[in-house]
């Protein structure tokens, strides 16, 4: 019974300590005490890939949104779309002369995908990039067919020339480009000056963070007490002769406890007043 009581409460405090999960990168992190927004990367960006493939041309496009679900869908039949959710999907598309471009492959590799809640890290580099300030932003959530755990691994390079976002003739993304692809895991780099050090404004923990710890403490604080209490009756019990659920305290017992701490501060109140005030003496 009391081995179960401690599973119990370490559960407890380990859901207490567990780090908050978010779906969906937003493009808002805090890194070592720094706060990043990618916000100006903001919406659908894409680099293409185009091979010859006789009597073909293959295009794969990767589609990308930092800050929320792809908008790509709303430009293509139902049945060729990313799915719902997606923030990192790739497009191959086979295209003959003469003929218009078939879709082939539909990839979503990462984000909340079809509602499943996904997960983002977001690190600092510890090794920059020709001494350019870089981190790294991956992404999970995909899913293609037999391939499940699908990521993204974005690095971002701190590049002060590519101060806002532009496109080439084809629609590429400058600065955006795809580094690897093993059909499980997506490596792109993407210059920018969103991730220069200028860009980092240092913040301090929100209210919002600081009452949750405090709660935290306090929840942990008052379980551990709770534990002790049951511990001890369970023990004073077992050394009375009580075997099974006997060990716990009986509930008129848990019922008396607020009585009982009342009644106990009333106590040592009214003892640190008899001796600050003696009555018929003067205390020289």
């Amino acid at each position: 019974m009391l081995l179960s009581i401690l599973q119990s409460t370490a559960l407890l405090y380990a859901i207490a300590s567990a780090p908050t999960v978010r779906a969906v990168f937003d493009c808002n992190a805090v890194i070592d005490g720094a706060s990043l927004n990618l916000t100006s990367l903001a919406g659908d960006h894409s680099i293409k890939i185009t091979r010859t493939t006789p009597p073909s041309m293959t295009t794969m496009t990767w589609n990308v949104n930092l800050c929320a679900p792809l908008t790509i869908n709303d430009q293509v039949a139902v049945d060729m779309r990313c799915s719902a959710g997606t923030q990192v999907c790739g497009v191959q598309t086979v295209a003959i002369e003469g003929q218009d471009p078939v879709i082939t492959q539909v990839i979503p590799v990462s984000g909340d995908v079809n509602g499943a809640v996904a997960q983002y890290e977001v690190d600092r580099l510890t090794v920059a990039h020709n001494g350019q300030a870089a981190l790294q932003v991956h992404l999970t959530g995909g899913t293609w067919g037999d391939v499940n755990e699908m990521e993204t691994n974005i690095v971002f390079i701190c590049d002060t020339s590519l101060n806002e976002v532009t496109h080439d003739a084809d629609g590429n993304t400058i600065g955006l480009q795809v580094m690897s692809w093993d059909e499980k895991t997506l490596h792109l780099q993407w210059n920018t000056s969103a991730v220069c050090d200028q860009q980092l404004v240092q913040v301090q923990q929100s209210t919002h963070s600081t009452a949750w710890s405090v709660f935290k403490y306090i929840l942990i604080a008052a379980l551990l007490v709770l534990v002790a209490y049951l511990a001890i009756t369970a023990y004073v019990n077992y050394s009375r002769g009580a075997r099974g659920v006997d060990l716990l305290p009986s509930s008129q017992a848990i019922i008396d406890i607020p009585y009982v701490a009342r009644d106990f501060v009333k106590k040592v109140g009214s003892g640190f007043s008899t001796n600050s005030s003696r009555d018929g003496y003067a205390v020289f």
